[in-house]
C-alpha cells in the first residue's frame, strides 16, 4: 500500500499542485511569475531535506502554457540548467518525464524553436513591441513553453515519452499511462480534433495578422488545449482539470467510459477548472461529477473564485448528506489575496450556513493545504 495525498500550494491566480503517492512525487503546474521563488522552491527544498538527493520527480505536468500555470516551472527548469552550466553543484532534483504540449509542437514549429529561427525572432519582437499587457502575456506564455521544452532537452528529461505522436491527447492505446507502480493518469482532454483545430486557428491567424495585433488572440485557445487527467491509485481518484471547459471534461469522462448515464461520478478530489470561473462550469457538471474534496486555486484576480461558481457548487450538494470539503488558497483574512476577497467569501459562506453545513478550509499566508486520502 502507498499513502496518497495532494498538496495545494498558494500560487496567486494560478495553479501549483504536488501529488504524493508513497515516495512518488508528481508536480502539476508551477503558478505565475514569482511563485517559484516565493513558494515552490522553498517547498521543494523542504522535500529535498527529508529525502535522498537529488529529489526525484516522477513526472512534471504542465496543464497548458498560460503564464499562471507554466512560469514557475519555467523558472525551476531554467535555474537547474544554470546550476549545471555554471558548475554550481550537483543537481538538486531530476525528473522522469515532462508532460508539455509545447507551443512549437502545437503549431507545427520545431519543438526546440527559439530565438534562432523566424518564429522565435518574431516572438522576441512581439514581447518587446506589442502594446498592452494582454499581448505581452500571450507572447510570454508562448516563449515560456519553448524555453521549458528546450531546458528539458538540455537536462535530459524525456518529453511526453508515453505519447508516440509527441502531443498528449485523449484516445487510443496510450490514453492511460502508468506514472508509477499503482498510480495511473488517464488523459481526458484535449483530443486530437481540439489540437488540430488549435493548430489550424493559430496558423490562420498568424497568416492574417502582424505581430502587434496579438491582443486579438483569444486566450481561451490555450485553455481549450488544457491537459485534463483522471489520476487513479487503488480506489482513489483525482480529477485534475487545468483551465478546461466542463463540457470538454464531461466528454472526456464519457469517452473513456468513466461517466455513464447510470448516475454521477464521485471522485475523491476535483480541482475546479480555471480557478473557479463561472465560464468554465455549469449546474450539469456539478450534478454529474461530485467530489469529496473540491479545490479552487485563486487569489481573487478576475473575480475568481466567482460567487456564481460557489453557488452552483453549494446548490449541487443541498439535497444530499454526504460530507464534502471545499479547499481555497486565499481569502482567509483581510488583505489576503486581491482586495475584498476575504470580505466577499465571508459574506457568501455566512449566508450559505443557513441552508447547509459547509466545511470550508482556506489556507493561511505562508501555508499550503495537504489533502490526505489515506492508503491506496
Amino acid at each position: 500500500m502507498a499513502a496518497l495525498s495532494i498538496d495545494v500550494l498558494r500560487a496567486e491566480q494560478g495553479d501549483c499542485l504536488v501529488l504524493h503517492h508513497g515516495d512518488d512525487v508528481v508536480l502539476i503546474d508551477g503558478g505565475p511569475p514569482g511563485v517559484y521563488q516565493a513558494t515552490l522552491k522553498p517547498y521543494l527544498q523542504a522535500l529535498m531535506a527529508a529525502r535522498p538527493q537529488p529529489l526525484f520527480l516522477q513526472t512534471v505536468l504542465v496543464s497548458h502554457i498560460d503564464d499562471d500555470h507554466i512560469c514557475g516551472l519555467a523558472d525551476m527548469f531554467a535555474e537547474a540548467v544554470d546550476r549545471r552550466e555554471n558548475h554550481l553543484g550537483p543537481p538538486e532534483w531530476r525528473a522522469g518525464a515532462l508532460w508539455l504540449n509545447a507551443f512549437g509542437a502545437l503549431t507545427g514549429a520545431s519543438p526546440a524553436a527559439g530565438a534562432g529561427d523566424v518564429k522565435g525572432a518574431a516572438l522576441d519582437q512581439l514581447v518587446e513591441t506589442a502594446p498592452g499587457g494582454e499581448s505581452k502575456a500571450i507572447a510570454t506564455s508562448i516563449k515560456n513553453g519553448i524555453a521549458l521544452n528546450q531546458d528539458a532537452i538540455d537536462l535530459g528529461v524525456d518529453r511526453n515519452p508515453s505519447f508516440p505522436g509527441g502531443l498528449i491527447q485523449r484516445g487510443g492505446a496510450n490514453a492511460t499511462v502508468d506514472i508509477a507502480p499503482g498510480l495511473t493518469f488517464t488523459v481526458l482532454s484535449p483530443d486530437k480534433p481540439e489540437l488540430d483545430n488549435l493548430q489550424a486557428k493559430w496558423e490562420a491567424w498568424e497568416a492574417r495578422h502582424p505581430a502587434h495585433e496579438a491582443a486579438n488572440i483569444d486566450r481561451s485557445v490555450y485553455n481549450l488545449s488544457s491537459i485534463v487527467v483522471l489520476a487513479r491509485a487503488g480506489e482513489r481518484t483525482l480529477l485534475l482539470t487545468g483551465d478546461a471547459r466542463s463540457d470538454d471534461i464531461v466528454a472526456g469522462l464519457e469517452g473513456e467510459g468513466v461517466l455513464t448515464a447510470a448516475g454521477p461520478l464521485t471522485v475523491d478530489v476535483l480541482k475546479l477548472p480555471h480557478h473557479g470561473s463561472s465560464r468554465n462550469v455549469d449546474a450539469t457538471f456539478f450534478a454529474r461529477v461530485r467530489a469529496r474534496h473540491y479545490v479552487i486555486s485563486a487569489n481573487g484576480r478576475d473575480g475568481n473564485p466567482e460567487d456564481e461558481t460557489l453557488r452552483l457548487l453549494c446548490d449541487s450538494r443541498l439535497a444530499d448528506h454526504d460530507p464534502w470539503t471545499l479547499w481555497l488558497t486565499y481569502g482567509k483574512q483581510a488583505g489576503d489575496g486581491k482586495p475584498g476577497l476575504h470580505e466577499r467569501l465571508s459574506a457568501f459562506f455566512a449566508a450559505r450556513q443557513a441552508q447547509q453545513t459547509l466545511d470550508v478550509r482556506i489556507a493561511a499566508p505562508g501555508e499550503h493545504h495537504t489533502i490526505a486520502l489515506g492508503d491506496t
